[in-house]
Parts: structure tokens; C-alpha cells; sequence
């Protein structure tokens, strides 16, 4: 329980400070913990792995984030997520080369909040 709140509580920080990396900016920050933003496009594979890729799609994407067949269950909505600007936190590692978030808690990753739409200018 301790270690569950350390880490929301260090996403939570990491969040706030708001110094997202770009997905194709990720490969340079392998071994460091730090939030990776952008569009984001959710495939499964048969054994019930999902890859969540930020920046593209399947091998063609910069970055991705996994959830294991034994998370899978702690995140439910994840498809609500599809097509959406999201934030993923976590240390980056590197899978066959690419960098890569393994993710297990849900509060890893969050919807981007969009900008406020400018003002319109006095006439």
C-alpha cells in the first residue's frame, strides 16, 4: 500500500512539472523515469499482451507502452483511450530496440488535457 501511494504520488509530481517528452524523444531518455505524450493507438496480441503506441502504430511507432496478460485486469477502459492525446509514465527500458514503458498501475497513464481554445481577439 505504502509503495502504491510513493509511486501515484511521484507520477503525480511528474505530471504537475509538465515536462512530457515527445514520443520519438523517448529513445534518449532510456533508464530514466519520465512521461512520455502523444496520440495514442491500443493493439492486442493473442496471448492477451496490449501494446499501447504513442506516435504511430505497431512497429512503425517511436515508443510504446505494454501491459502485461497479468495486468491486464487492472485496466479495464483502456480502450476508451484509442485515438486519444495521453501522458505515459513509468521508467523507459528498451524492447527490441525501441523504447518502451511497462506498465502496472493504471495511473501511469492519463488523457492529455487539451489547451483552452484561444480567446477571441476584442473587435
Amino acid at each position: 500500500m505504502t509503495a502504491s501511494l510513493i509511486f501515484s504520488a511521484s507520477i503525480t509530481l511528474i505530471l504537475a512539472q509538465g515536462g512530457a517528452l515527445k514520443a520519438d524523444q523517448a529513445a534518449a531518455h532510456i533508464g530514466e523515469t519520465a512521461t512520455v505524450e502523444g496520440r495514442l493507438s491500443i493493439s492486442r496480441t493473442s496471448a492477451g499482451e496490449t501494446y499501447l503506441d504513442i506516435g504511430g502504430s505497431g512497429s512503425s511507432a517511436p515508443f510504446s507502452a505494454y501491459v502485461s496478460r497479468g495486468n491486464s485486469g487492472k485496466f479495464q477502459d483502456m480502450d476508451k483511450l484509442n485515438g486519444k492525446n495521453v501522458r505515459v509514465t513509468g521508467q523507459i527500458t528498451s524492447f527490441r530496440g525501441k523504447p518502451e514503458i511497462f506498465l502496472t498501475d493504471p495511473g501511469q497513464i492519463a488523457v492529455k488535457p487539451e489547451a483552452p481554445a484561444p480567446a477571441p481577439k476584442p473587435q
